[in-house]
């Protein structure tokens, strides 16, 4: 984790109250001012368009600086290379605690397919060439949302835990968040099951759309919003893919974690899902403007 680039992002975020202000720093750390309210929980509908308002409102916070290119493709090739050997010295780490749990992964493979993943975000007219880049939280779960049921400002929800904060499509996140549905209480999520029905993604959207002012003039507003529920269903393999590759180096940078939660189990699991889900993906650049 970027513990720097983490504060960096709470700090610009604080200026627009989408994070708690930061009140002392120290080597890779620090300390944060505290947020009343409890932790969402997953799938609850009845703060499911608090959070939907939220995280729109989190998303039309500007950029930092000039920079505009989404990080997704970047960030999944920083945990590829940590766990293919590219980067030489954190791989020496890994190695002493490395598990011949992961030999039946070919990471030489997954590696093809985010240069591919790179091939199809970077096409000239499709779709993804034209979504919209914003400020991602990117892990967007029900339990890094807060409720304070005493805020009477109308500002019930607020949002924590910003270490995974990025560039990227609006749409990670919203599809992260109906994903996280499932939880993670256990190794082998439900996610066919938690996942929510299309008219439900609708009526979360409509309200998010509603209060998503960086929108305004943008590509999106010529899509209908069956058209982004089907391409915010192609974001599952990508999403997935992130999650399993940071599962993986979960277990191996952090084997004592190991002992509360099989990280291996689930990296593997998540995995499974971006398999079944990488040719809607993959074929997603076919759909162009």
């Amino acid at each position: 984790v970027d513990r720097q680039a983490e504060i960096q992002y709470m700090i610009h975020l604080a200026q627009f109250h989408m994070s708690p202000s930061i009140i002392l720093t120290f080597n890779n750390g620090f300390i944060y001012q505290y947020l009343p309210g409890s932790p969402v929980s997953n799938g609850n509908e009845e703060k499911a368009f608090l959070i939907a308002r939220k995280l729109a409102e989190f998303h039309s916070v500007p950029f930092i600086d000039k920079n505009v290119k989404g990080q997704l493709v970047e960030k999944l090739r920083h945990y590829i290379n940590l766990l293919n050997g590219t980067n030489e010295e954190l791989y020496k780490r890994i190695k002493l605690s490395s598990s011949s749990y992961l030999n039946d992964i070919s990471w030489l493979k997954i590696t093809e397919d985010i240069n591919k993943i790179e091939e199809i975000i970077d096409e000239k007219n499709s779709l993804w060439s034209n979504l919209s880049i914003v400020i991602c939280h990117n892990d967007t779960q029900c339990l890094n949302f807060l409720y304070d049921d005493m805020n009477n400002n109308n500002n019930k929800i607020s949002l924590i835990d910003f270490e995974h904060c990025a560039r990227n499509f609006w749409l990670f996140d919203v599809i992260n968040h109906f994903i996280e549905y499932a939880g993670c209480d256990n190794e082998e999520p439900d996610y066919d099951n938690t996942y929510p029905k299309r008219n439900k993604q609708k009526q979360w959207l409509e309200i998010y759309l509603s209060n998503a002012l960086f929108l305004n003039d943008k590509f999106e507003k010529q899509m209908t919003i069956d058209e982004l529920c089907d391409l915010g269903d192609c974001l599952r393999a990508p999403i997935h893919l992130y999650w399993s590759l940071w599962a993986f180096l979960e277990a191996l940078l952090s084997p004592e974690s190991m002992k509360k939660f099989d990280y291996i189990k689930y990296g593997k699991y998540r995995l499974k899902q971006y398999e079944k889900y990488k040719q809607d993906f993959f074929s997603s650049v076919k759909k162009s403007i």
